[in-house]
């Protein structure tokens, strides 16, 4: 792990919760931190850090998203010898989905060949709370965020917690301070804020960096 701030304080019950805002915690040290206070470490980064900041600030925890509805396997005998999976639009997903050539095929025959599973999709699926998805479900948010992506001004949405693609969005989009830089330039000017105290977004470290003058 990278060297973080020198003033971060310890993981600790007596912590205070804005501490989890000004300072940057590695995945593995919430983790670390509800495995010893007898919290549920599974879920995505925002929800850990939700789950810690709950048990710090003595509030009752976060709500855990229902789990979708447990399909019934079919036994073996009664699916045709080496036949493929049968998909439906009104077929439910289950815990069983899985991004196969077989998938693939499917929602290339409903959608056309152009499909090609994405990042978007992945993570549509899984923050979904409510009835349980269906195939359909999926193939027109895939339909729909095709179309969002023909405008030019379109942005896809990043959960607050993925800083890193965030600062790096905004890093390469700043053409007047960065013409020229690369990936590896924006890793490394994430890096260097990673390690700092307070906001980490991109334009708070420009801010950071460049004080207005008083007069």
């Amino acid at each position: 792990m990278l060297k973080v701030h020198p003033d971060r304080p310890a993981l600790a019950e007596d912590m205070a919760p804005d501490a989890l805002d000004r300072y940057y915690w590695y995945m593995a040290e919430l983790v670390a931190y509800c495995r010893e206070a007898g919290l549920p470490s599974s879920g995505q980064k925002h929800e850990v850090v939700e789950r810690v900041r709950a048990h710090l600030a003595g509030r009752p925890q976060p709500a855990s998203k229902p789990r979708a509805a447990r399909q019934v396997k079919v036994p073996a005998r009664s699916l045709p010898p080496g036949g493929p999976r049968k998909l439906a639009l009104d077929q439910p997903i289950g815990p069983d989905y899985k991004c196969d050539a077989e998938t693939r095929a499917f929602f290339e025959s409903e959608i056309g060949p152009h499909f090609h599973f994405t990042a978007h999709l992945q993570r549509y699926r899984r923050n979904h709370v409510g009835a349980p998805l269906t195939y359909g479900d999926l193939a027109r948010e895939w339909v729909a965020e095709f179309e969002r992506r023909k405008d030019k001004n379109y942005k896809s949405t990043l959960m607050h917690t993925w800083e890193y693609n965030n600062f790096v969005r905004a890093y390469l989009a700043d053409k007047p301070r960065n013409a020229g830089k690369t990936m590896k330039d924006a890793a490394a000017a994430w890096n260097a804020v990673r390690q700092s105290c307070g906001p980490r977004d991109y334009a708070s470290s420009i801010a950071r960096a460049s004080p207005e003058v008083e007069s």
